[in-house]
């Protein structure tokens, strides 16, 4: 069960929302819920996902996705354009995101454990630390190959070249095609530097290793939180209990991207797991439908 990790309002909110007027509840039930996700990060995409689908299979409330990049995604949150998301990488990956949202948002704590992120090569290079790609450079072609604007990992490595001294660039792209220039360059047994994370599939595909970070720029292991609105409790009280509870274990995240990028679609991964996890879908949703 998830490790609670929420504000004190949290149950405060929960009581207020179960104490609602009828008429309120009434109204929210035929209200979707609004859910953010970024689309280009497979974890969110997927986790966004059986959130959403566990949701209208079990709480009969539709739910919409918006597809947005970070920054937004915070602010839409905030402003109540959107109920939640569930793409939080706290608590120094999205540092900067959070910092200018905080007292506007509930934060429901992790959903997933055990994020990182950094730099990684693949393991036939020599290097294993950052330190080591000075005067190595030109080896790599003078750059680190990123993934799309606004990614944390992006804003991180960029403080990591400069603290590091290095003569390289930042390369953004996106996530397919930094796991495209990587596959060709393991193809071609050539050295290459991508910006990195866990949970995410490229760990499963390829012999790949984190480079050492001595300045601990990338920070320590993390985790994925759940935002939503203050208004949730009211609009949705059954749903806003549930997001309270729901989590998804890091190894189960990193087979169902693997499974999509060998041609599953999302739609069957997200309702193969599901079906494949009975026991912790019913420890979700205990008791909410008798509340």
């Amino acid at each position: 069960m998830k490790t609670v990790f929420t504000k004190f309002c949290v149950g405060t909110c929960v009581l207020f929302g179960a104490l609602a007027g009828s008429f309120t509840a009434s109204a929210a039930s035929h209200t979707p819920i609004k859910l953010g996700y970024v689309q280009s990060w497979p974890s969110s995409a997927l986790t966004t996902r059986i959130a959403a689908q566990a949701i209208e299979n079990n709480l009969d409330t539709q739910v919409k996705l918006q597809s947005l990049i970070a920054g937004p995604m915070y602010q839409a949150v905030a402003s109540g354009n959107l109920d939640g998301m569930l793409t939080a990488w706290l608590p120094k990956t999205h540092a900067s995101y959070y910092k200018k949202v905080w007292p506007k948002v509930i934060n429901l704590g992790p959903n997933l454990y055990g994020t990182r992120l950094g730099m990684a090569v693949p393991k036939y290079v020599k290097a294993n630390s950052i330190s080591d790609l000075k005067g190595q450079e030109g080896k790599f072609n003078s750059q680190v190959i990123g993934v799309g604007s606004g990614a944390g990992v992006n804003m991180s490595t960029k403080k990591a070249i400069k603290a590091y001294g290095l003569n390289m660039h930042l390369t953004p792209s996106s996530t397919a095609a930094m796991a495209a220039s990587l596959k060709r360059a393991i193809g071609q047994h050539k050295p290459i530097v991508v910006t990195a994370w866990s949970p995410l599939w490229i760990w499963s595909k390829f012999n790949l290793k984190y480079l050492k970070d001595p300045k601990n720029i990338y920070g320590k292991a993390g985790h994925v939180n759940t935002l939503v609105n203050p208004s949730l409790p009211n609009k949705a009280p059954k749903v806003f209990m549930f997001l309270n509870r729901f989590y998804i274990k890091l190894s189960d995240l990193n087979t169902l991207e693997a499974k999509t990028q060998n041609g599953m679609s999302q739609k069957d991964a997200v309702n193969q797991w599901l079906a494949n996890h009975q026991p912790t879908v019913k420890d979700w949703f205990a008791g909410i439908n008798n509340s």
